[in-house]
């Protein structure tokens, strides 16, 4: 079986040769199995003898062959890929070399033909650079010499103010009837003669300036020497001195003056103090007695009592006599009667007293019988009225 094996191997793998023809040039060109794999096979008497019997090994090696050459493929259109780009640079490398050079060309006859212009404008800069350095040298100094005058002029002003406060001082101090006398001549208040901006170097007015000056008034003054001035010093000293002591005086009437104010003061305190007392003390006998006296149930009781009788004996108390003045009308009817009666018999008096009383009482009871009849009047009144007044129902037809 092996033999059989081996014999089926060995056919299939036999690979027939092409013819060799005759000639050189035709021998030349042949390709034997040994130029495809001269690893794997030998010629042997014209005849292909593998030495590796592996069928496996074989294809391998063919598949390998295939993925070599496939890749040696690849890589030789890369080769000729880079090859003709690289021709392609070259190519536009040459171009840009010769534009480059008519460029060049170009530029060094532009620049051999504008040497001679640029040359005589950068001469003529130069002159003009130097030109306004020196004028910018003069612009300072003129500058200077303003803010040198500016600072002058500012300097003369603060003085002149000085001054004309100084002025004003001196003619504050002279005395009042000099200064009536001088009213023309008196001092104005000085704004100054000009006004200091941030610009150092601005303009000045000066106009503006002899204007302020002319504003000014003549400068007459009452002290002509300093030792004036010290005099007049020493007796406004000495009568501030007098004025102190008056005051001083003055203080100590002042203070006497306040302490008896102080005590008026507590006096009247103390007795604001007492008179709320008093008042409350009056409002609470007031509250207690008085009230009771005048408007308790009691007290109106008997003043209708009074009134009462009053009127009923005496006359209607038509001039609005009070309880204290009817009181003794009364108390001089009763001595009166006393007297009138004390002339008759006193069992007769008793038996008049007794038919009274007895006549008073029937008249309270006839009064009780007439109050009881009229409360059924004004009942039966009621009933009528509700009797006939109509119905206030709503009559559904």
């Amino acid at each position: 079986m092996e033999r059989k094996k081996q014999k089926n191997l060995d056919r299939k793998s036999y690979i027939k040769l092409p013819p060799i023809e005759s000639g050189e040039a035709n021998i030349s060109n042949v390709r034997t199995i040994l130029d495809i794999d001269p690893d794997f096979y030998s010629l042997v008497e014209g005849r292909p003898i593998k030495s590796n019997k592996s069928l496996r090994k074989y294809k391998e090696n063919i598949r390998n062959i295939g993925l070599k050459r496939a890749l040696y493929g690849f890589l030789m259109d890369e080769i000729l890929c880079k090859d003709r780009e690289i021709e392609i640079e070259r190519r536009r490398y040459e171009e840009a070399s010769k534009q480059f050079v008519e460029c060049q060309y170009s530029f060094d006859k532009f620049l051999a033909y504008d040497n001679n212009k640029t040359i005589a404008i950068m001469k003529k800069s130069d002159n003009l650079s130097k030109e306004l350095a020196n004028k910018i040298e003069e612009n300072k100094k003129a500058k200077y010499e303003l803010a040198t005058l500016k600072a002058k002029l500012q300097y003369i002003d603060e003085t002149l103010q000085i001054l004309v406060s100084f002025q004003s001082f001196l003619y504050n101090g002279a005395p009042v009837l000099w200064r009536e006398n001088e009213i023309l001549n008196k001092p104005i208040k000085y704004s100054g003669i000009f006004t200091m901006d941030a610009n150092i170097i601005g303009k000045i007015d000066v106009d503006f300036v002899k204007k302020q000056l002319g504003t000014l008034p003549r400068p007459i003054l009452y002290f002509e020497t300093p030792d004036q001035l010290v005099i007049a010093f020493n007796k406004l000293e000495k009568q501030n001195l007098n004025y102190l002591l008056a005051t001083e005086e003055l203080n100590i009437e002042k203070q006497k003056f306040q302490k008896s104010i102080h005590e008026i003061k507590a006096t009247i305190y103390w007795n604001e103090e007492k008179e709320t007392e008093i008042k409350e003390l009056f409002y609470k006998i007031l509250e207690e007695k008085f009230r009771y006296l005048v408007s308790s149930e009691t007290s109106l009781q008997i003043f209708n009592y009074v009134e009462f009788a009053f009127e009923q004996i005496i006359a209607p108390n038509e001039t609005n006599l009070s309880p204290l003045e009817m009181t003794l009308c009364l108390e001089k009817e009763y001595d009166n009667l006393m007297l009138d009666l004390s002339v008759y018999n006193l069992e007769d008096v008793k038996s008049i007293e007794k038919e009274i009383y007895m006549k008073g009482i029937s008249d309270l009871k006839e009064a009780r019988k007439a109050n009881k009849l009229l409360k059924d009047v004004d009942k039966l009144n009621r009933r009528l009225k509700s009797a006939y007044t109509p119905s206030k129902r709503i009559v559904f037809q």
